[in-house]
């Protein structure tokens, strides 16, 4: 590494221009696109023909920790000096992961997690080819609450710091992914367990409620706070504290390195997010207020099929009606992103997607009991056949993530686990994949021209911590297929209803409601509240002063501001949607048939979700127009009135396919930029879209663009499309 003597430290940052989060290094914009491989050394070379110049290897910091206070980091650098000698330009955005040593466990048993259920490790652990610990869940870790931990991980991270800071290496590495709890993406360690008993964390936040209290709730779906207040304001400290100490490792980072680094996390996860009261992300305010910050990171939509005669790596997904609501991933799949982005837009924080889709050089997934299956364990198997073994759609997957990538502002890495599984290759060793993500790296670099600001009409919004007062992920279990270790709303109004959302045919904006701006209402049509089931009153009346007068159409999903922080307040979820409701307390089908008899709509069809469930709302109100009823009983469950100046809807159940939404959508008077239930994905002056069926479409869009595959500028495409088919369109700079 002599070769980086003469050059400076590296500084890097995110400076919003234009619109978006911009990744600044040493003063010069690049476009955020990242690379990871199994055997980094051994693919960076394609990467680097690919155009790509900052690689994401992964650390494990346990390699380094001998003994207690004894560490050493030869075998780190070691990896770094392979990696330069194949790609001499290259800089790094390690991602780090706080583990302990094995022998750190046996030393202190005291320190470890204690769960409400006993610990059944139920998936491999697998090596870090860089060192440390990489996958699967380990039967013991240390806890959170625990002072020695902390302070040896702040020690053991300390020093790799100054290591850095002290060599070469310094002037490369532009930031650092800090990882800790399961698969270093902050859910708390064994969160399947229900932990964390640990007298050490009780001391922080209380103790923890027993299991009983945990996995039941008095009110059905709901948690009444009159009787289960204790448990909801355990969960919101154990969510703060976790939050904190991600925090504690930020400020850390920035400290030792005087601010030039960037600082990121695993975090936010409000769609898909596994274990949610134990292992979810619910203090996001807390993350995206924070000035040592500077990245969020996610994996993208894992979500897996709910089709009974699908194999388990396929991931087309229906309501409980059969309606089909879209599909996560493969060809036409919408990629779509688990964090809110317009709310990271908002808080000046780079989003980085996680892009794991297999290619055609990975062979066919097999079934765990199938011949084939050898050493490969089923995660594994998913996440190698959730892509295309054919070239065709492999190409397609791969140019819909680059172009989402693009389109929304936001960063990415390529995540290549070819050579750990069958294939044994590379997943990007092809010249038509690396000729595909040259393509997209050359737009990214003329990104820094273009204006990035969201121009869709629709938002979905969003709360994390109601999840806080919903029935227990646990009280579910098990689902048949495909949400094992998902609640009633994470797999239904979250997970499901964002399938149908990213087929609206047009941009959306994903945000908590926290983020709502009065500006808002100058460019939104249609709002989606989704889950604002447990409400502040300041926070009720804030969403009070936003939607009166404004003319906008908002969807009040199930129980808006029904759960206030000391009791159930009917007549407040009155005042807020302005309808008046009848509680329904025993168990009822969560099927909605439709009444709906405008000229625009395309005859009556029954959503939602065919389980027994309370408590269910029924609108009584004169003043209404019925779209839906209870299929059950007959009870008005889906109406419209207009209220205080604008058009409140109030919907009883999820998910709502995406006919209805594209219903919805051009009765509040927002665009369908797409003739056909498409993917759109937008900002000002770079819109992607992916056919979600094959034939011809047009494509209406809000001002002049050039449609990179017609090589014409207009604002109106009419084209036939293959299915998965993605084009581009781009301000001709």
């Amino acid at each position: 590494m002599d070769r980086l003597q003469d050059e400076s430290k590296a500084v890097a940052q995110i400076a919003i221009r234009a619109g978006a989060p911009r990744l600044i290094v040493n003063g010069v914009e690049r476009f955020p696109l990242l690379a990871w491989s199994w055997d980094l050394p051994a693919a960076v070379r394609y990467f680097k023909q690919a155009g790509l110049q900052i690689l994401h290897p992964i650390l494990g910091l346990n390699e380094g920790w001998l003994r207690p206070g004894c560490y050493e980091w030869q075998s780190i650098e070691s990896v770094f000096a392979q990696l330069l000698e194949n790609h001499s330009e290259a800089y790094f955005l390690p991602r780090v992961l706080f583990d302990v040593p094995l022998w750190w466990k046996e030393r202190y048993p005291q320190e470890l997690v204690q769960t409400a259920l006993p610990v059944q490790p139920y998936r491999p652990v697998r090596r870090n080819p860089h060192g440390g610990w990489l996958w699967g869940i380990q039967s013991s870790e240390p806890s959170l609450g625990s002072d020695r931990y902390l302070a040896e991980m702040q020690l053991l991270f300390g020093s790799f710091l100054q290591f850095i800071e002290n060599s070469s290496l310094a002037n490369r590495v532009i930031g650092y992914q800090l990882g800790g709890g399961i698969y270093g993406e902050w859910h708390y360690s064994l969160s399947a367990f229900l932990p964390d008993f640990n007298p050490a964390l009780a001391e922080k936040i209380g103790p923890a409620p027993d299991l009983q209290a945990r996995t039941q709730s008095t009110f059905g779906l709901l948690r009444d706070p009159q009787h289960e207040q204790e448990v909801i304001d355990y969960y919101w400290r154990f969510h703060d504290y976790t939050a904190d100490v991600l925090l504690s490792f930020a400020r850390q980072a920035k400290e030792v390195t005087g601010r030039r680094v960037l600082c990121g996390a695993f975090y936010g996860y409000q769609l898909e997010n596994v274990w949610m009261q134990e292992g979810g992300h619910l203090a996001p305010e807390k993350i995206l207020s924070s000035a040592d910050i500077d990245f969020i990171a996610s994996p993208y939509s894992y979500q897996t099929t709910n089709l009974t005669d699908r194999q388990w790596w396929e991931h087309d997904v229906v309501d409980g009606a059969g309606n089909a609501l879209g599909r996560a991933r493969g060809i036409a799949g919408d990629g779509g992103y688990r964090v809110l982005l317009e709310s990271l837009r908002r808080h000046g924080k780079l989003y980085f997607a996680e892009l794991d889709a297999s290619t055609f050089i990975e062979p066919p997934p097999v079934n765990p009991d199938g011949s084939g299956a050898q050493d490969v364990d089923r995660e594994f198997c998913m996440i190698g056949g959730d892509g295309c073994t054919e070239v065709d759609g492999s190409l397609k997957i791969v140019e819909r993530d680059l172009a989402q990538v693009l389109a929304k502002g936001a960063g990415g890495w390529l995540f290549d686990f070819g050579p750990v599984l069958r294939s044994g290759k590379s997943w990007y060793s092809d010249p038509r994949l690396i000729e595909l993500v040259r393509a997209f790296q050359q737009w990214g670099e003329s990104r820094s021209a273009m204006q990035l600001d969201s121009v869709a009409e629709i938002a979905a919004v969003y709360d994390a911590k109601t999840f806080a007062a919903t029935r227990h992920w646990r009280a579910d279990m098990p689902f048949t297929k495909g949400g094992e270790n998902l609640d009633y709303f994470m797999r239904w109004f979250m997970d499901s209803q964002a399938r149908a959302l990213h087929r609206i045919g047009a941009p959306v904006d994903f945000l908590y409601h926290f983020d709502l701006q009065s500006k808002d209402l100058k460019r939104h049509k249609l709002w989606l509240m989704v889950n604002l089931f447990y409400l502040q009153d300041e926070q009720v009346k804030r969403l009070h002063r936003l939607a009166e007068n404004s003319g906008i159409t908002v969807v009040w999903y199930y129980a808006p501001a029904l759960l206030r922080p000391d009791r159930i307040d009917l007549e407040r979820m009155q005042a807020l949607t302005g309808f008046h409701f009848q509680v329904l307390d025993e168990p009822g089908s969560m099927l909605i048939q439709t009444t709906i008899t405008a000229s625009d709509w395309k005859g009556q069809m029954v959503f939602g979700v065919d389980e027994q469930r309370w408590p269910r709302f029924a609108v009584q109100d004169n003043d209404a127009d019925i779209w839906g009823v209870w299929q059950d009983n007959g009870l008005a469950a889906f109406a419209c009135k207009t209220v205080q100046g604008y058009h409140s809807v109030y919907l009883g159940s999820a998910p709502l396919p995406a006919h209805v939404l594209r219903w919805l959508a051009v009765r509040s008077g927002a665009q369908l930029w797409s003739s056909e239930p498409d993917l759109v994905m937008a900002s000002r002056d770079v819109v992607a879209t992916v056919a979600e069926s094959p034939g011809r479409r047009t494509i209406s869009l809000p001002y002049d663009l050039y449609h990179v595959r017609s090589t014409a500028t207009d604002r109106e495409f009419t084209f036939a499309a293959e299915y998965g088919q993605v084009d581009l369109f781009v301000r001709k700079l």
